[in-house]
């Protein structure tokens, strides 16, 4: 088997790995409140449990409060009661049409927590990656039977400095991140 076939499904893999880290970033809040933390609130509408933008215009009002606006106002009530269940840690403010959500302002020690949030979603990202490793190693042991000693070599090189590649990468993503949490 080629190697360029087999970089192919790494890079799908691992494309997927940082794909998988960005929406877990996203969801961490730093210093700005942003409309991901509220993937979380699923409320029970119309006999289904729904993702809350399928059901409310989502808004930022400034950098600690999000205004949520259902689409039929009779569920206002419904949302209210999926976003006070969730792990937020907030209280909605319900107003005639809408749902206001003040965010306390960040500590130094819920960034903090933050951080080390990241670090894990990191580290959970780095075990991802080397179940891709693995995997495409299981695909090229499975179809190389026969082979020289030198195109074992030449893959198992190949493999790694793509995989380093990604890992970098990673690296990257979390250094980033960790400046966005820390910044006051």
């Amino acid at each position: 088997m080629e190697w360029s076939v087999l970089k192919q499904e790494v890079d799908l893999g691992a494309n997927g790995v940082i794909e998988w880290l960005n929406n877990e970033y996203g969801r961490l809040r730093s210093g700005r409140v942003s409309i991901n933390v509220l993937d979380v609130v699923r409320p029970h509408i119309y006999g289904e449990s729904l993702p809350l933008n399928q059901v409310a215009n989502i808004q930022i009002v400034d950098s600690r409060q999000i205004i949520v606006k259902p689409y039929d106002r009779s569920q206002i009530h419904d949302i209210a009661k999926a976003i006070s269940a969730s792990p937020l840690g907030v209280t909605p403010q319900i107003s005639t049409d809408v749902i206001r959500l003040s965010f306390p302002a960040q500590t130094e020690e819920n960034r903090k927590i933050n951080v080390k949030k990241a670090k894990e979603f990191l580290e959970t990202a780095k075990t991802k990656l080397r179940g891709v490793r693995k995997h495409v190693q299981d695909i090229y042991k499975k179809s190389s039977s026969g082979v020289s000693e030198d195109l074992v070599h030449y893959f198992e090189e190949e493999l790694n400095k793509a995989i380093k590649h990604y890992n970098e990468q990673l690296e990257s993503l979390f250094q980033k991140k960790e400046i966005e949490l820390m910044k006051v």
